[in-house]
């Protein structure tokens, strides 16, 4: 299992989108000059003297989703038609995940802010979808070599 190259892809996509959930992915500047670091657990804010919650459910609930299907899908290497297709369903997540990021961070400076700025970490989920794609790739010759095996017999 561990010494297919697929897995190792998979693995690096897991670590990618696992690291999301414990690292900011940008930061606001607020009109009183104070930074807001934007993750998944979204902040809170002052509206007409009360105290509102900026959530971000929508981004966890994906994020989380991602590394799950990552996860279950590294332990499927005997179903390789099933496991491309969770791939290919990761993938569409993990691109999702990124357009969900930048929203936010477009929502939450509309909301509270001036200014604002991304991290490093907001490619993350591009990485992981290229080593998803890699990881489907090589799924994919690997189904292939069986198939000619199997044929020759």
């Amino acid at each position: 299992m561990i010494q297919r190259i697929q897995t190792l892809y998979l693995l690096l996509a897991l670590l990618c989108m696992g690291l999301l959930l414990f690292l900011p992915f940008g930061e606001i500047a607020t009109k009183t000059s104070e930074t807001i670091s934007l993750s998944i657990e979204g902040f809170d804010y002052q509206e007409n003297g009360e105290t509102q919650n900026f959530s971000v459910l929508p981004l966890t609930i994906m994020l989380a989703l991602s590394v799950l299907t990552t996860l279950v899908s590294i332990f499927l290497f005997k179903k390789r038609m099933l496991q491309i297709r969770l791939n290919v369903f990761n993938l569409i997540i993990q691109v999702g995940s990124i357009g969900l990021m930048f929203y936010f961070l477009f929502q939450a400076n509309k909301l509270v802010g001036e200014a604002w700025t991304s991290h490093i970490t907001i490619i993350l989920p591009a990485i992981a979808a290229i080593f998803t794609y890699l990881a489907i790739r090589s799924i994919g010759k690997d189904e292939a070599l069986v198939r000619s095996i199997s044929r020759l017999r």
